[in-house]
């Protein structure tokens, strides 16, 4: 009785899988990857680690090093001109009605004012994310000065004519100055069905929902070796 209720658990789990969310996580640990694309004004993207030096648009400024690990993102606008974006990832494969949540930490010490970063996304081609149908929106709360700070937003897809989702940061300067402007980034995590796929800009681990099904695997093929040894 005890190996079928096991089997029995291990079947409905792998079933579940199926529409199950697959989790993935990106911080430029690799020591190569930098973003996959970018909008405007946006120069010298460039995976660090370390202490940074650069300058906020009027004076210099830095940071200590990663928000975790000990490689990020740098990212700079320059000169200063509308809202560059950085592409970070890649979501395609979407259908309507699935929903992508994503996340990232950005670097800002000026508490209510420029430089600062926002998560934001839009509809492209699922072949070229060069492409662009309409903006995803995103949210409204930008960095809060203190150091490191999370943003998050949670997407819904409307089944527009495209199937692919680029989740942005968008570059938030002050102008004059120096006209020139660097923001740090670490730690992106993106959430999606398990039929989409996500691409960053460099291979990643296996998503965490890959790793369940393997461990549900794995206890059906334990169960069958008890049944096959009694």
């Amino acid at each position: 009785m005890i190996v079928k209720t096991l089997m029995a658990t291990a079947v409905a789990l792998a079933a579940s899988h199926a529409h199950a969310l697959q989790t993935v996580d990106y911080g430029w640990e690799d020591g190569v990857g930098t973003i996959l694309g970018s909008f405007g004004n946006l120069v010298d993207a460039s995976n660090v680690g370390g202490p940074q030096t650069g300058s906020d648009g009027t004076e210099s400024y830095g940071v200590g090093g990663a928000h975790s690990g000990t490689q990020f993102l740098h990212v700079a606008e320059a000169p200063h001109s509308g809202t560059p974006q950085a592409y970070l990832a890649f979501v395609t494969g979407l259908q309507a009605g699935d929903m992508i949540s994503a996340s990232f930490w950005g670097f800002d010490t000026s508490a209510g004012t420029n430089p600062s970063l926002r998560i934001w996304g839009h509809y492209a081609d699922a072949n070229d994310i060069g492409s662009y149908v309409k903006s995803a929106g995103g949210s409204n709360t930008y960095t809060d000065g203190s150091g490191w700070s999370q943003l998050s937003n949670t997407w819904t897809f409307d089944g527009s004519a495209t199937e692919g989702l680029v989740i942005e940061a968008r570059l938030y300067s002050t102008t004059g100055g120096t006209d020139h402007s660097d923001f740090w980034i670490d730690d992106l995590q993106i959430s999606a069905p398990d039929h989409a796929s996500i691409q960053f800009a460099a291979p990643v681990p296996e998503p965490q929902s890959y790793a369940l099904m393997l461990a549900g695997l794995g206890m059906m093929g334990f169960v069958a070796r008890r049944r096959s040894g009694r």
